[in-house]
């Protein structure tokens, strides 16, 4: 092990005979900048603050120059007090005789004595590293000093890093390509990712620039690890082939290499029919193929969930209002004047499927439409819409068609041969037995299943209440519709009639309930 290098007894040494070791009140407006520091000027408010609390721990150290001064050491401390406003600096000068060598290890000393060893990047540890070598091997040759065992010790102790340090310095410095560092110096690459890409060939240094050219943050010491051991391999690319934004090296090449030697494994997994599966797929693969296999779960999860609603009840309810309002001309919410939140007639999300089944929705649609909810619901036996069929019984009355002498159309739709068969036996002046009052055994018997049902009879509340104990649609102040059981003057909701009542503000009820199975919001 090297003997520790004491370079405060140079320091000691270095202060001029004739003006022994004090510290001197120098004007820093006499203080000149030393072109040879390499080390960062950051934080200076920080130090400026830290000045101002507790004053000036170290003097500067400075070398007399004629009537003015080099400084050697104390650059962040100069600037610190020159921005806190002081026109004088604490110094402890050199001898204006010192040798260059002398001069060069005291500067690196008390920079990084001040800074714990920080303060430079590789590349300057590497310059700083060269210089102190310099001075070292000068000194040593002109008897000023002993150095037993490596040099690289007495240098790294100067610069107050580990030897390791100082030798990954030396590697960027002597390996690492002329592209490469020259985007090193301007910061664009880790101090790791250099030392890294040093110990990869010329040859592998030129792909890897080429390939991430442009997105240096991207790369880290670990990428060009991979990047190494893939070119090292053969049988693996440089890039992983798979579609991901930016660059990813290929990854599992330990694991596969002995199959690839026996000819069992071609290398690559993107090139592989049998990676779903294999004990050596590399990860990516390995994630794609468990994404596709869930997602392809998911996908027969979801036709079977459509393929259930559709055969279900409900399914057939919501094809029937699809096919029935499509008939009126709505094919979409959007056909809708008003804003209906009515998506889950038209929606294909199995998820919307099985919600409920919105009355409110309904009865607006139909108000909008012009027709009642009866209508919407069930229509007409053989598939006309009520509307229709009202309108057509109209224009029958107004102006009675003929098919011949004996007959009239039938206007319900409903006749297996389309014609009237009561208008052959009755001598009444009507074209249909709807326009007719009388109750005779020759009355059309289509008119009972075709006519529409009366619209809801609607009754204010509480002016109006129901009977006691009755199930009844109630109408409430926000224009939402609900079937509620009436009791003692309160709310109750059917399926749970010994429940608590609901709160609801009721302005209108009917005694014409919805269908089973529809239930509003």
């Amino acid at each position: 092990m090297a003997k520790r290098l004491d370079v405060g007894a140079l320091l000691g040494a270095a202060v001029s005979d004739s003006n022994p070791m004090q510290v001197h009140d120098i004007p820093l407006a006499k203080i000149d900048e030393n072109e040879d520091n390499r080390y960062d000027q950051r934080n200076i408010d920080e130090l400026a603050e830290s000045i101002q609390v507790v004053g000036l721990q170290q003097p500067l150290v400075v070398q007399a120059n004629g009537e003015r001064y080099l400084l050697i050491a104390g650059h962040r401390r100069r600037n610190a007090l020159a921005l806190l406003g002081r026109k004088t600096a604490p110094c402890i000068v050199l001898a204006a005789d010192l040798d260059p060598s002398r001069r060069t290890l005291i500067l690196h000393w008390t920079n990084t004595l001040a800074r714990g060893g920080a303060g430079l990047t590789s590349e300057g540890t590497f310059e700083a590293a060269k210089e102190i070598k310099e001075a070292l091997l000068d000194l040593k040759q002109r008897g000023v000093l002993e150095l037993p065992g490596k040099l690289r010790a007495y240098v790294a102790d100067v610069l107050k890093v580990s030897e390791a340090a100082i030798a990954r310095a030396d590697a960027i410095n002597a390996h690492l390509s002329k592209p490469w560092k020259g985007d090193y110096k301007k910061g664009s690459i880790k101090d790791s990712v250099a030392y890294e890409l040093s110990q990869c060939s010329e040859e592998l240094q030129r792909e890897l620039y080429d390939l991430y050219k442009g997105d240096f943050w991207q790369l880290d010491a670990k990428d060009v690890k991979a990047h190494k051991k893939a070119a090292a391999a053969g049988f693996a690319p440089l890039k992983c082939p798979e579609e991901t934004y930016g660059v990813e090296p290929c990854v599992g090449i330990d694991k596969r290499a002995a199959a690839v030697k026996h000819g069992v494994c071609p290398g690559c997994c993107h090139d592989c029919d049998k990676a779903d599966g294999c004990e050596w797929v590399c990860g990516r693969v390995s994630r794609k193929n468990r994404t596709r296999a869930e997602a392809e779960e998911q996908e027969a999860k979801r036709r079977k969930e459509n393929d259930d609603f559709e055969a279900s009840t409900l399914g057939k309810l919501r094809r029937q209002l699809q096919e029935r309002l499509a008939a009126y001309g709505v094919h979409s919410a959007r056909d809708l004047s008003n804003v209906v939140f009515c998506d889950w007639i038209w929606t294909d999300n199995p998820a919307a499927y099985y919600s409920d089944l919105s009355l409110s929705d309904l009865l607006k649609i139909t108000d909008q439409i012009g027709i009642d909810l009866q209508e919407l619901l069930f229509g007409n036996p053989v598939g006309a819409p009520l509307r229709e069929l009202a309108q057509g019984m109209e224009q029958a009355v107004a102006a009675p068609p003929q098919v011949n002498v004996n007959s009239h159309v039938c206007v319900t739709g409903l006749s297996r041969y389309g014609v009237c068969g009561a208008a052959q036996c009755c001598d009444e002046p009507y074209a249909c037995c709807i326009a007719c009052s009388k109750d005779c055994n020759g009355r059309c018997g289509w008119l009972p299943k075709a006519t529409p049902q009366p619209a809801p009879v609607w009754h204010p509340y509480p002016a109006e209440q129901p009977d006691e104990g009755h199930v009844v649609l109630v109408c409430n102040d926000s224009g939402l519709y609900d079937a509620l059981l009436y009791r003692g003057g309160k709310w109750y909701l059917p399926k749970f009639p010994n429940a608590h009542p609901v709160t609801v503000r009721a302005k209108f009820w009917s005694d014409t309930l919805p269908p089973t199975g529809i239930t509003s919001p």
